[in-house]
């Protein structure tokens, strides 16, 4: 049985204040609206709840290019009312200081695809966290961005992962995070997907995978991770594999991540150098 429609954080975002947009994509199982700086999805309830999603048992039908607008908190495409769904989806809070990693790096067994040529030997993992002792979370994440293939190329995936456990964990202020973003040479939609990961969001099956992590269930694990590796070529596990590098490195970061908090403008300023 399929779950209710819901929308999700972006979705309610986006219809808070009135505004003029179009819809920017449409594919088989999404089509994309950026409104007013806010970029959304409108798609089946087959399809996994998440921040940026609006999911409908019948959803509209658009076409690229599409006028949309959002006047007094209603939708409109193409001049007709899309009735948005009334609930409301937000992920669980994940328990502090739960061990994930440990089963996280068991259930996953998943190395990205990032077209890092024939001359490299390392690991990613090792190359990313070298990229961490070199500049943080901000040089990890620009070592990956655009690499790979898919609608949000691999690496971008990645660099979601990584910065949903820093989220997760408390370990950056979010202005960081969000300046890392900010910066990121990808498109409109892949933006929008990392915005909300710096932010603590993603896909709801990784927020289950996290959480049977936390817990130790092992069987709830692997459905969720089942659930991931449905979703684009390889764009779920290779979120679930960031945020387990995340994870991984927690332990590392905890004790220098507290002064972090008071050295945002600092750490802006590395960032966007």
């Amino acid at each position: 049985m399929r779950p209710p429609p819901d929308v999700g954080c972006a979705v309610k975002d986006a219809v808070a204040t009135d505004g003029q947009g179009e819809v920017i994509a449409v594919f088989s199982r999404a089509s994309y609206i950026a409104i007013g700086g806010n970029v959304f999805a409108l798609l089946s309830t087959s399809e996994s709840s998440g921040p940026l999603h609006a999911r409908f048992r019948d959803p509209p039908r658009v076409r690229l290019g599409d006028r949309a607008a959002v006047l007094g908190g209603c939708l409109y495409i193409g001049g007709v009312l899309v009735d948005l769904p009334a609930r409301f989806w937000e992920p669980a809070p994940l328990a502090s200081g739960a061990p994930i990693a440990r089963m996280l790096g068991a259930v996953l067994m998943h190395e990205p695809v990032l077209d890092l040529g024939s001359g490299a030997d390392n690991s990613i993992q090792t190359s990313l966290e070298r990229a961490m002792d070199r500049g943080g979370l901000g040089e990890a994440c620009r070592w990956v961005f655009g690499r790979g293939a898919g609608l949000t190329p691999s690496g971008d995936d990645v660099a979601a992962g990584l910065l949903m456990a820093d989220a997760l964990l408390g370990l950056s202020d979010e202005a960081v995070r969000l300046a890392i973003v900010a910066v990121a040479p990808t498109h409109a939609i892949s933006r929008a997907f990392l915005t909300w990961a710096a932010r603590g969001q993603s896909i709801e099956p990784l927020h289950r995978l996290l959480a049977a992590c936390a817990r130790e269930d092992l069987d709830a694990a692997r459905s969720a991770r089942t659930e991931l590796a449905a979703i684009g070529h390889t764009s779920g596990l290779d979120l679930a594999y960031g945020a387990l590098v995340g994870f991984r490195r927690a332990p590392d970061e905890a004790a220098a991540a507290r002064p972090a908090l008071r050295m945002t403008s600092r750490a802006l300023a590395q960032i966007t150098a």
